[in-house]
């Protein structure tokens, strides 16, 4: 256990979403003198300076510029916000057989079994009236207490549990949260619960809207009648925590990618300017695909580059020799060697957690790293003692991908794909070393830092 990975714990409890997690990183770089910038203002910026700016209150980028871009270019760290979570839809109350429940949808690929049976809060994001409507205002709100639970059927009323583990995703994750709502809004619908809800909800919808938004002023500072939308997800309620004989596991949930936010975050705040200019990119969305304004699928940083460098002077043509200079470390989680399940994993390149970080590989490029990239990242850890692993997927098996492909692809840059192991990947509690956040550290500072 160490400095880093107890700062890691506290920035997971802190970010049950990633609306949270980046106003955690806004704060931070706040604190460290870091500039926030309003990306539909012009821009005055200056060589050495350190720079924020957000989207969608999710996605954060931020730079030091470098005196000597042109020739140096960018050195950038990119990693995700996002988690797999189950989204709360809109009109979400559904009274059912004497109990109220919040209707879900899965975001990304959670390891869904994972989500029964824990005590569950609601966080995300109010939209308020306010002036205009094109000039809305937008909350972070977080329930924080124990609020609702997803139960498993008995096995006694489900013999095969055990052996099929299917999961009904139309109903089966929908989270029970009362059997009584005492809210101002609430009716009592007797007729209602004398006959069979179906899933069409083809009465009582406005009423049910109303009692969501009730639920949400009851948990918040927020009017009922100033909430316009949400956007809420769950979240289990159990705090991050070490674990372990000698504490050198982290059992949190999110870790996939906080953790890799968590140390870019940590690497670009101990950076101090240099020719080149030191970029991270937190982007969002990255486990539905990336497919959105804020996601590594768009102009997003591509477009940031080019306003930093022509606010600094730069021609249109020196974007191109930039690109080229530049070099771009994609920074998600691996999976490590599972000991129960070893035989899924390949023979050789399978890496244990506090053993160091991961480079990644594939033939295919669902990671980007190759020869020329990695061997930059192998010289800077051989130099200063720090040990690494390999990962690749069992020659059989497809495996996952990252924003590393995508962003690479979006910017026309050398890349390459790092990450800390992790057991549990997409899992509510998944379980990561104590000691591989602080290596992780290292290595993002020395790539940021070193000639």
């Amino acid at each position: 256990m160490n400095n880093q990975a107890e700062e890691l714990v506290q920035f997971l409890n802190s970010s049950p979403t990633a609306f949270h997690a980046a106003a955690e990183l806004k704060k931070e770089l706040q604190q460290e003198g870091f500039k926030e910038l309003d990306p539909s203002e012009k821009w005055d910026l200056k060589e050495g300076e350190k720079y924020f700016l957000s989207r969608n209150k999710s996605a954060v980028v931020a730079f030091i510029t470098g005196d000597d871009f042109l020739n140096q270019g960018f050195r950038i760290i990119s990693s995700h916000t996002d988690s797999p979570a189950l989204k709360i839809k809109p009109d979400p109350i559904i009274k059912k057989d004497g109990y109220y429940l919040l209707n879900t949808e899965i975001y990304g690929s959670p390891i869904l079994n994972t989500w029964y049976d824990k005590d569950l809060s609601l966080a995300g994001k109010v939209v308020l009236k306010d002036d205009t409507s094109f000039s809305l205002n937008e909350k972070l709100i977080d329930f924080e207490e124990n609020l609702a639970v997803i139960p498993n059927l008995a096995i006694h009323l489900k013999k095969d549990i055990n052996k099929t583990g299917k999961i009904d995703k139309k109903k089966g994750l929908r989270a029970l949260i009362s059997q009584t709502l005492n809210l101002e809004t609430a009716k009592d619908n007797k007729a209602q619960d004398n006959k069979n809800e179906t899933d069409t909800q083809n009465s009582g919808q406005e009423n049910e809207s109303l009692l969501f938004k009730d639920l949400i002023a009851q948990f918040t500072d927020h009017k009922k009648e100033d909430i316009l939308e949400a956007e809420l997800y769950l979240y289990p309620t159990e705090k991050a925590e070490f674990t372990g004989q000698k504490k050198e596991f982290v059992a949190a949930g999110c870790q996939d990618n906080l953790s890799m936010v968590h140390s870019t975050l940590k690497a670009l705040l101990a950076s101090e300017a240099k020719p080149w200019t030191q970029m991270a990119v937190f982007y969002d969305n990255e486990e539905i695909g990336s497919t959105t304004p804020q996601g590594a699928d768009s102009p997003f940083a591509g477009n940031i580059i080019k306003r930093i460098i022509y606010n600094l002077n730069a021609q249109k043509e020196d974007y191109y020799s930039i690109i080229e200079k530049s070099f771009l470390l994609s920074a998600d989680m691996a999976h490590a060697l599972h000991p129960n399940f070893s035989e899924e994993y390949d023979k050789k390149n399978r890496p244990v957690l506090n053993k160091g970080p991961v480079i990644k590989y594939n033939a295919n490029l669902k990671y980007t790293t190759n020869a020329s990239t990695a061997a930059v990242l192998i010289d800077l850890m051989e130099k200063n003692n720090i040990s690494y692993q390999y990962y690749t997927n069992r020659s059989d098996k497809k495996g996952g991908s990252t924003i590393g492909p995508i962003a690479a692809t979006q910017l026309g840059i050398k890349s390459m794909d790092l990450g800390s192991p992790l057991l549990a990947m997409h899992s509510t509690r998944e379980l990561g070393g104590s000691s591989d956040h602080a290596e992780m550290i290292k290595v993002m500072s020395l790539f940021y830092q070193e000639n």
